[in-house]
C-alpha cells in the first residue's frame, strides 16, 4: 500500500479570493519572517499490508508485513536580507536521527544501499537576486534549493524536505485586470540536473524508475489569476525519458461573508520522451506505454467552519507488456512532479482506465473548547474514496471489475498558547481495500494495491 503521497491535499475548499489547501505539513513549517529559522520534526510512520494470494504464492509479501519507522528531523533556515534590494543568499542544513525503523522504512531514511541510517546534509545553498518595478517583480535563484516551478515540487512529508540542485526564475505582473477583478499574471521556470530526496543524504544525478541516468530537467508554468477566475498551464521534459504537462480552470465565487464555492477542473497529459522510457518498458519499469492522462474535476463549498470537497478522476494508462498501467507524473524514481488532482493522496486511484470518487469533509474547531481546554487551532477531517477498473487475472485468465476504497482521518492541532507557541501536531490514520488480491500480481505499482492500513504522527517544533 504505498503511502508517499498521503500527506498531499485531498480536500480543497475556496473562499472568494484564495483557494486553501487542507494539509497537515508544509515546508514553511516555522511561520516566522525572520534570517535565522530553527525547526524541528518528530515523525512516526506505522504500515501494515496484507494479501492472502501472496501469502498461498510465496509465503508473504517479498517487502514485510510491517513497514515504517520513527526518526526525528532537523532544519536550519538563513535567508539573507537582500543587498541593494538586488542580491541575496539562502542556505539550510538538514539533520535526521533515527530512532527506530523496520523493513521498507518508508522512505524515513536513505535506503539505497540497504541499510536504514541517520544522516545530514547542506539541504539549500543558492544565491538569490530580484528586480522589480510598480507592477511587476522579477526573481532568480541558483544552486540547491527547494525549487518548486513549473511540474516540478520539492516533498516534505517525513523528517526533513528534499532539494534540487540548478536554478529557478520566476516573474509576476499585477495590474492585468478583468474589469473590477484583480488580474495577476505569474510565469516561472527551472533548470535541474541533480537532486536530494527527503529520504536521503547525497545530491545525486537524476535517474529513471529501472537506474538509467537523465540528464536534466526543464520546465516552466504560466498562471493568470482574477480571483473568480484563474488558468494555469505548465510542461516539464526529463530528457530522453519523458514530457508532462497540465492544464487547469478554477471558477470561485463567494457564499455569504464566511463562505465560498470552488469548481476546479484539471487534466493532466503525460508521454514518452525517449530511449529511456523505452529501456525501463522493456524492463517491467514503465507506468505505461506511450501516453496518459488525468482527468480531475472537483467541486469545494466553505460555509463558516465547515468545508466539503467532492472530486471525479478518470485515468488512461495503457500497457501492453502485460501489466495494468498507471497514470505517471513524477519526472523520475527520484523527482517529484507537482501534481494537484485531488484524490491524488496516499494510494492514488489512478489505474489504467479507473473512474474514482472522492468525498472529503472538513471542520475548524476554533471559538470552541473540550472543558477548559481551548480548541482553537484544532482543524478535522475525513475523507472517503472508492475506484473501479478493469484487470485481468494472470492465473484463470478472467478480466474482473476491480473495486478499491480507502477510508482516511486526519487531525491537525497548531498551539496558539504563548507557552506552546510554535508546536503543531498531526495524526493521519488510512484504511486501504481492494476486492481482488491478483491485482498485485498485474500492477506496474505493486505496492499501491495492497490491503492495509497506516498510522501517521507528526509533531513539529518552531524556536
Amino acid at each position: 500500500m504505498k503511502m508517499k503521497n498521503a500527506m498531499a491535499a485531498a480536500l480543497v475548499i475556496g473562499a472568494p479570493t484564495q483557494v486553501m489547501a487542507v494539509s497537515i505539513n508544509d515546508y514553511d513549517r516555522t511561520g516566522n519572517d525572520g534570517e535565522l529559522n530553527v525547526y524541528m520534526r518528530a515523525v512516526h510512520i506505522d504500515t501494515r499490508i496484507e494479501n492472502d494470494l501472496m501469502d498461498d504464492l510465496f509465503g508473504g509479501i517479498p517487502i514485510g508485513e510491517r513497514l515504517g519507522g520513527t526518526a526525528l528531523g532537523v532544519v536550519t533556515d538563513y535567508e539573507s536580507r537582500y543587498w541593494m534590494d538586488s542580491i541575496g543568499f539562502d542556505a539550510s542544513l538538514y539533520g535526521v536521527a533515527k530512532i527506530d525503523a523496520r523493513p521498507e522504512d518508508r522512505d524515513l531514511f536513505d535506503d539505497t544501499s540497504g541499510d536504514s541510517k541517520s544522516f545530514g546534509k547542506l539541504g539549500q545553498a543558492n544565491l538569490k537576486f530580484r528586480h522589480g518595478g510598480e507592477h511587476w517583480l522579477a526573481a532568480f535563484q541558483a544552486g540547491r534549493g527547494r525549487f518548486d516551478a513549473g511540474t516540478v515540487v520539492t516533498k516534505d512529508t517525513r523528517a526533513v524536505p528534499g532539494s534540487y540542485q540548478g536554478a529557478r526564475g520566476q516573474m509576476r505582473f499585477e495590474g492585468l485586470d478583468i474589469g473590477p477583478l484583480p488580474g495577476v499574471l505569474s510565469l516561472d521556470a527551472a533548470y535541474i540536473n541533480r537532486t536530494s530526496p527527503r529520504d536521503r543524504e547525497d545530491f545525486e544525478k537524476i535517474v529513471s524508475e529501472s537506474g538509467e541516468e537523465i540528464t536534466d530537467i526543464k520546465t516552466f508554468g504560466v498562471e493568470y489569476d482574477a480571483r473568480l477566475i484563474a488558468l494555469k498551464f505548465a510542461r516539464g521534459v526529463a530528457r530522453d525519458f519523458n514530457r508532462n504537462t497540465s492544464y487547469g480552470l478554477t471558477l470561485r465565487a463567494p457564499i455569504g461573508e464566511d463562505g465560498g464555492v470552488l469548481l476546479e477542473t484539471q487534466y493532466y497529459d503525460f508521454q514518452k520522451e525517449g530511449e529511456l522510457w523505452d529501456h525501463d518498458w522493456a524492463s517491467g519499469d514503465a507506468a505505461y506505454d506511450d501516453d496518459a492522462n488525468w482527468l480531475n474535476v472537483n467541486l469545494g463549498v466553505e460555509i463558516a467552519r465547515w468545508g466539503l470537497g467532492l472530486s471525479y478522476s478518470k485515468s488512461e494508462a495503457e500497457l501492453s507488456n502485460g501489466m495494468l498501467g498507471y497514470a505517471y507524473f513524477d519526472h523520475g524514481d527520484n523527482a517529484d512532479g507537482l501534481m494537484d488532482a485531488w484524490t491524488r493522496s496516499g494510494n492514488d486511484f489512478n489505474n489504467d482506465g479507473e473512474e474514482a470518487w472522492q468525498i472529503g469533509v472538513q471542520y475548524d474547531f476554533s471559538g470552541h473548547s473540550l472543558g477548559r481546554i481551548p480548541l482553537d487551532g484544532v482543524n478535522a477531517m475525513a475523507i472517503f474514496k472508492r475506484g473501479e477498473f478493469d484487470a485481468t487475472n494472470p492465473l484463470s485468465g478472467v478480466s474482473s471489475e476491480v473495486e478499491e476504497k480507502q477510508l482516511e482521518y486526519r487531525l491537525n492541532y497548531r498551539f496558539d498558547e504563548p507557552e506552546h507557541e510554535g508546536v503543531s501536531v498531526g495524526l493521519i490514520y488510512t484504511r486501504y481495500w481492494i476486492n481482488e488480491d491478483f491485482v498485485a500480481l498485474v500492477s506496474a505499482q505493486p505496492d499501491n494495491v495492497l490491503n492495509g492500513e497506516e498510522l501517521r504522527v507528526y509533531v513539529d517544533y518552531a524556536f
